[in-house]
């Protein structure tokens, strides 16, 4: 009984092995490349910054008669999937008519500076 033992131990020893070192040959499923991996990203973002648009973005905002943060998210994945977030203050609700008044000022203004559509999210900050 003890040999089968010792046999059973050394095969799982040389199994665990087998496994190891043929989980190092594999290659990578995926390679790592050597590329930007958002070249369209980093072009609007160096695009935001030239031509002042959170800037624009927040004036239009307030003087539409909201009270914005003074930031704005960006999520950037390709020019048919970019989000723009903006926060309002305490005491503003947030309605489909203010997310839609929203929308179409930041459509006007991506329009303005020669920039893909942006989808809106407007969130309510709340103090703490």
């Amino acid at each position: 009984m003890k040999s089968v033992l010792q046999i059973f131990f050394l095969f799982m020893c040389l199994l665990v092995v087998m496994s190891l070192w043929m989980a190092q040959r594999e290659p990578l499923a995926i390679a790592p490349s050597t590329e930007r991996a958002t070249p369209y990203a980093e072009e609007l973002g160096e695009k935001l910054q030239a031509t002042n648009f959170t800037k624009q973005v927040l004036q239009a905002i307030r003087s539409a008669g909201y009270s914005p943060d003074s930031t704005v998210g960006y999520l950037i994945d390709s020019p048919a999937h970019q989000v723009i977030t903006i926060q309002l203050h305490d005491g503003e609700e947030i309605d489909v008519s203010t997310e839609s008044e929203i929308q179409s000022i930041i459509d006007e203004l991506a329009e303005k500076n020669n920039m893909h559509l942006f989808m809106v999210d407007v969130q309510l900050l709340e103090r703490e």
